[in-house]
């Protein structure tokens, strides 16, 4: 009976899949796309920094109609129907690691994603490139192959 109670315990607890990536746009900022997921429902997302003389800084936007989805998201824009709920993070500069999240759901399950990243990594992104999560670190994959259906990413 333990174990199923501790199965359960974990279970509740998503864990976050590749459903994001960043990619710099032409006027050099940052945009974060979202993996293509039928029925997904984005609730918040953040980019936060982590190191560096500022500490922690976040900015964040909520989804103010709590329904449906978004395909990407320009950093430091609230996209239509959503607000800003942090901003003490404004750009990113510096020596630190960035951390994108997303937290959602399907059919009212969980479902979350995360991708971290240096400045460095971004400015070296050559178009058509984006950053993904890969295990412990990150790998660089064509914009393309990043946006096609893959439905296990997209079971919570």
């Amino acid at each position: 009976m333990l174990l199923i109670g501790v199965s359960t315990v974990v279970g509740c607890t998503p864990v976050p899949k590749g459903l994001l990536a960043v990619e710099r746009t032409d006027t050099g900022g940052a945009r974060a796309l979202i993996a293509p997921c039928p029925g997904y429902q984005s609730l918040q997302f953040s980019v936060y920094s982590t190191g560096g003389s500022s500490g922690y800084q976040r900015w964040a936007v909520i989804n103010d109609a709590m329904g449906g989805s978004l395909s990407q998201v320009e950093l430091f824009s609230a996209p239509a129907g959503w607000s800003t709920t942090e901003s003490a993070l404004k750009d990113l500069k510096g020596a630190k690691k960035y951390t994108l999240t997303l937290d959602g759901a399907i059919r009212g399950r969980g479902l979350d994603g995360e991708v971290t990243f240096t400045p460095d990594q971004l400015e070296a992104l050559q178009a058509g490139k984006v950053i993904v999560a890969d295990g412990d670190g990150t790998k660089v994959v064509s914009r393309s192959a990043f946006m096609k259906d893959e439905s296990a990413r997209c079971s919570p």
